[in-house]
């Protein structure tokens, strides 16, 4: 005979009837309003914002010349960007109870604008750097909120799609970015890039105005309020929770370390036939697109899956990706199809984590369990950027990378394991 063990939980928030036999959702101003609205808005502005880590990846030469230093050292313009990004995503919980969650990514994003095109402006490396990392601070708020604001706010039968479709437009930046960045440049220069994303970046910021239901600051602050005593009369639950949490973040950080490494690698040490032709280098990050188009077609499928194995065979994929990376680097095709078996993993493990964490988290730890998770991404991001300093070639990045994301597959297994057997009790 088994028996569930129970412990505490945080009260969950009240419940709508979905309706067409949906699964209910949480009750919400966002009930009246449409979903694929928010979704979409969410996901193109998400591009703009997440795609400044990765619109200097391309322009290394110039942003070279123009701030005094060699290509090498100018990979600190993207680690600049992640390294503020990552901090102040610690703070979005805090900002989101004291102001409301649409005012914060509102603020923030119109903030970067601005900051966006400061960037050009820039006459120095040290002044180059400050100026990123200033966008970096002001974009820091949007991963973790808008994951929570799904979370929270999305009805259980459109989660899964709505996650998968964010998580896909949000890590296609890296290559949607630097296409952009690549166009753009050959048309306007290197700061023109930035000058024409900047007005961009007001307009979306507008869009969320509009289409994120508003939310009242003193409530959603006495919300938090009355969990607090929850979560002292039962600290043990909550350390659990975090420890469950934990593998999550290691993979997140491995992830987005990976999608930096690699593409970072390919433009510093790829095959010359590559490096020194932009057409052929702009026609390598472009293939990697359709697999993540293809991952958004799939989605309502894969949302079948349970999130951690869901996960788990999505890191799996990722990391057969990065191994013909390793393998077939020094060719531009073997490039192309192995980023296109990569961007195949990848468009399936931003959904599944994010799902997991909100399903661990639940409604009381949501918002800093995903500002947590937004803090890895981004470091992550950061660190991988100096990843090629240390091998010097994409093979070496390649299979180093391919076996951490195989050691992922494992701890998300493993821990997977561990859960259902604590969730159960044998008699």
């Amino acid at each position: 005979m088994s028996l569930r063990t129970t412990s505490p939980r945080p009260t969950a928030p009240p419940r709508a009837p979905a309706g067409d036999g949906a699964p209910d959702c949480p009750a919400s101003p966002e009930a009246g309003q449409s979903v694929w609205r928010v979704i979409t808005g969410i996901s193109l502005l998400g591009m703009l914002v997440v795609g400044q880590l990765y619109v200097a990846i391309p322009l290394l030469p110039d942003i070279g010349r123009a701030w005094g230093v060699d290509q090498a050292s100018a990979t600190w313009a993207t680690s600049a960007y992640a390294a503020t990004y990552a901090l102040i995503s610690l703070f979005t919980g805090p900002l989101a109870r004291r102001f409301g969650t649409r005012t914060v990514l509102v603020a923030g994003v119109s903030a970067l604008a601005v900051a966006t095109a400061c960037v050009p402006l820039a006459d120095s490396f040290g002044a180059g750097l400050a100026l990123r990392a200033g966008q970096g601070v002001f974009a820091g708020v949007y991963v973790p909120l808008v994951y929570a604001y799904l979370n929270a706010h999305m009805p259980a039968s459109k989660l899964p799609t709505a996650l998968t479709i964010v998580s896909a437009c949000m890590a296609g930046t890296i290559v949607a970015g630097q296409v952009e960045s690549q166009l753009l440049a050959a048309v306007v220069g290197w700061r023109g890039t930035f000058w024409v994303t900047a007005p961009l970046l007001l307009v979306g910021a507008q869009i969320l105005r509009r289409v994120l239901a508003p939310e009242d600051p003193a409530r959603a602050g006495a919300a938090g309020a009355s969990g607090e005593p929850a979560a002292r009369a039962d600290r043990g639950a909550v350390r659990r929770m975090w420890l469950r949490l934990l593998p999550l973040y290691v993979v997140g950080l491995t992830c987005s370390s990976t999608l930096t490494a690699v593409y970072t690698s390919v433009q510093l040490y790829g095959p010359p036939s590559l490096v020194g032709d932009g057409q052929a280098m702009l026609t390598l990050r472009a293939t990697a697109i359709p697999a993540l188009v293809l991952g958004v077609l799939v989605a309502p499928l894969l949302g079948r899956i349970p999130a951690r194995k869901r996960g788990a065979g999505a890191f799996a994929v990722a990391a057969l990706g990065i191994c013909g990376a390793g393998v077939f680097g020094g060719t531009a095709a073997g490039l192309a199809g192995a980023m296109f078996v990569f961007m195949l993993g990848l468009a399936a493990i931003g959904p599944a984590v994010v799902q997991e964490i909100g399903s661990i988290s639940g409604v009381a730890h949501g918002v800093m369990a995903t500002a947590l998770y937004g803090f890895t991404l981004n470091i992550g991001g950061g660190v991988g950027a100096q990843i090629p300093l240390a091998f010097g070639e994409v093979r070496g990045v390649g299979l180093f990378m391919s076996a951490l994301l195989g050691g992922c597959v494992v701890l998300l297994v493993v821990t997977g394991r561990r859960r259902r057997r604590a969730s159960y009790v044998t008699d």
